[in-house]
């Protein structure tokens, strides 16, 4: 179980190494959402960790990293976590992908100067201005359904086993609401829209065609502000296409990954 210490705080993360491929994709990042955890990505790490290097962490506070700030800054302290995993890995070419408030986070980190950027950026469910404050409930709710809908996708033979269902529940018992309150806080706080023209590195926009906490209007004013960018709807999805429809999200997804690999830096 990998941990990092981050100005003494212990950030946990998921490093999945393809065990079978020939050929050995690009590093991929992936960034949960307010209140979440790596268990968000589970679909994608078991997908994409076939051919390519998959690598989730949990924010502080979050799933199994220890508690941090009792307030955070999405652009300071998360984006400062986010950095402090690509140094400890010493990733040079990867492809970042965020969700929701790890959109956020995942744009916050790309605008900074003291960072190593990126080959793609994957932007899921998100926005440059995250006023979630009155969406706090829909949010803490969605916490535990993406949790519950990792039982009911009929793909996911690899959670059949109890270790693997009883690791999930304990993430469900760790969402915490104070935390929840803080990142809601923190959302309410981020504002990059006047910055998003300085996004120079290729963007993929992911959206849920049913999503009504970011909906696909707000998605697609995201990816015109942003140059070298592209949108796509995933059909049957609200909030958390990743999980509401993983084989529509993965196969864009891959289609994404495959382009950025194809393509010199």
């Amino acid at each position: 179980m990998p941990f990092f210490d981050f100005s003494g705080t212990r950030i946990h993360y998921v490093d999945i190494q393809p065990k079978e491929s020939t050929s050995v994709g690009m590093p991929i990042v992936f960034v949960h959402g307010a209140g979440s955890s790596h268990i968000s990505w589970s679909l994608q790490l078991r997908e994409f960790s076939k051919t390519n290097r998959s690598i989730a962490l949990d924010l502080s506070g979050h799933g199994e990293s220890d508690d941090g700030k009792p307030a955070v800054s999405i652009e300071d302290d998360y984006t400062s976590e986010l950095k402090g995993l690509i140094t400890h890995l010493g990733l040079q070419d990867f492809i970042l992908v965020g969700h929701s408030m790890g959109g956020a986070v995942a744009m916050s980190y790309v605008l900074r100067e003291d960072t190593v950027r990126p080959r793609g950026l994957v932007l899921v469910d998100t926005s440059s201005s995250l006023d979630l404050s009155k969406l706090a409930l829909g949010l803490a709710i969605e916490a535990v359904e993406d949790r519950l809908l990792l039982f009911r996708n009929r793909s996911l033979e690899e959670f059949t086993d109890t270790y693997k269902i009883k690791r999930i529940e304990e993430q469900t018992r760790l969402s915490n609401p104070e935390v929840l309150r803080r990142d809601l806080a923190a959302c309410d706080r981020f504002d990059i829209t006047s910055r998003l023209s300085q996004i120079e590195v290729p963007t993929f926009v992911l959206v849920g065609d049913d999503d009504d906490i970011v909906p696909p209007r707000i998605a697609k004013s995201l990816q015109k502000s942003i140059p070298r960018s592209d949108i796509a709807v995933v059909r049957k999805a609200d909030h958390a296409p990743m999980i509401e429809n993983p084989e529509e999200f993965n196969r864009l997804l891959r289609r994404f990954v495959k382009w950025v690999e194809s393509h010199e830096a």
